[in-house]
């Protein structure tokens, strides 16, 4: 079984609107829904508009953007550079006023700001100024991944492969197995001080965690979550994750692929960090991209910001969509960049970037009791 049906497509967006973002539930009822999905797939879009449809159902105010590669591309090879400094006033209007905010599908060129590093860094203040305004008043959000046949390209997957991953991936996000597991890697990390990620390439990295809460990505955002101003979802979902205090990480890891958003792949990339920080990098291959994502962005962009453990034993690897990939069960992930918001840390910057580790080789070790093994939870 691969593509969703027109009846599953239906249930996961009516589950999606009701239970995973809570439209209907505020005081007057009446949410602001901003639903923006690439319109390179047709099957996104007929998602996009059943999603829309529900939350109609319900009395939300929608408003509904389609979004391209070619387009983006387009945006920064065009606009002057001094308005591209300029904050847009829509951008501003929805971050004001809207109550949810989500992304359907995934980028249809993976590489689409190649040459671009420089404009796209003249908007990075503004990005992180909507982000704020968004983070403060508790925005909704989520990212709902769908396999876009010109990503697959990107990332060098099989169409079929890709679409059979995504949609496997999503069924898994529904179910109680999903969750437990995610309960059983919550239970080793809550209270806890220092983990340490030790793995047979070399990687010996070490960070404190202690004071920070322990989250569950299940594709649900519940009344416990609200309490917590968690008020975001990724689906598929499949994660348990945190935000490491800042300052702390030292040590080295290697991760054997990476994928930086609009800038290209790395292979063999090795990060050593210290205080928090990246002080060092080099990759087998692609070195040149992470410099280029680095110049692209401002803030904290290369102080760390997550780490993540994936639970959903539909995802398999991509070869670049994040959404999947971090969600591989026995793999890890650690991010550099933005963490605050729903993320509770500190770190302000304009990006966020995943990177995954397979763990069928290493071990995970929270104040110096082993609780993953060759990626699988230890009891």
């Amino acid at each position: 079984m691969s593509e969703l049906s027109n009846n599953e497509m239906r249930k996961v967006a009516k589950i999606f609107v009701s239970r995973s973002m809570r439209i209907g539930k505020k005081k007057d009822g009446y949410d602001a829904v901003r639903i923006l999905y690439n319109r390179t797939d047709p099957s996104c879009e007929e998602f996009a508009q059943m999603v829309e449809e529900e939350c109609w159902k319900i009395g939300a105010h929608t408003l509904i953007l389609s979004d391209e590669a070619k387009r983006d591309r387009l945006y920064y090879q065009l606009k002057p550079e001094a308005a591209l400094k300029k904050l847009s006033p829509f951008g501003l209007a929805i971050a004001k006023n809207v109550d949810v905010t989500m992304f359907i599908g995934e980028d249809d060129d993976p590489n689409w700001a190649f040459g671009l590093s420089n404009k796209i860094k003249l908007t990075a203040p503004n990005r992180e100024k909507l982000r704020d305004i968004l983070d403060r008043r508790k925005v909704r959000w989520a990212y709902f991944g769908w396999p876009i046949p010109g990503a697959a390209k990107g990332y060098g997957c099989s169409v079929k492969q890709f679409r059979d991953i995504f949609f496997e991936s999503i069924r898994q996000t529904f179910k109680p197995e999903l969750v437990r597991l995610c309960k059983v890697y919550e239970r080793s990390l809550k209270g806890r001080d220092t983990v340490r990620i030790v793995h047979e390439d070399g990687t010996d990295l070490s960070f404190r965690i202690k004071g920070r809460p322990v989250l569950i990505d299940d594709g649900v955002i519940s009344d416990v979550d609200m309490m917590n101003e968690d008020v975001g979802v990724n689906i598929p979902a499949g994660e348990v994750f945190l935000a490491p205090l800042e300052y702390s990480a030292n040590g080295r890891i290697f991760f054997d692929n990476v994928s930086t958003h609009g800038f290209g792949k790395l292979k063999g990339l090795e990060l050593n960090f210290k205080n928090g920080k990246v002080v060092k990098y080099r990759a087998e291959k692609g070195t040149e991209n992470f410099t280029k994502f680095l110049k692209a962005n401002t803030g904290e962009k290369d102080r760390i910001a997550e780490f993540g453990i994936g639970t959903n034993k539909g995802a398999r690897y991509t070869g670049g969509s994040i959404i999947i990939d971090e969600k591989i069960k026995g793999t890890i992930h650690i991010a550099i960049g933005s963490n605050r918001g729903a993320y509770h840390g500190k770190n302000k910057a304009s990006s966020h970037l995943d990177m995954i580790k397979d763990m069928r080789d290493g071990q995970v070790f929270a104040d110096r009791k082993l609780f993953m093994d060759k990626g699988r939870p230890v009891a």
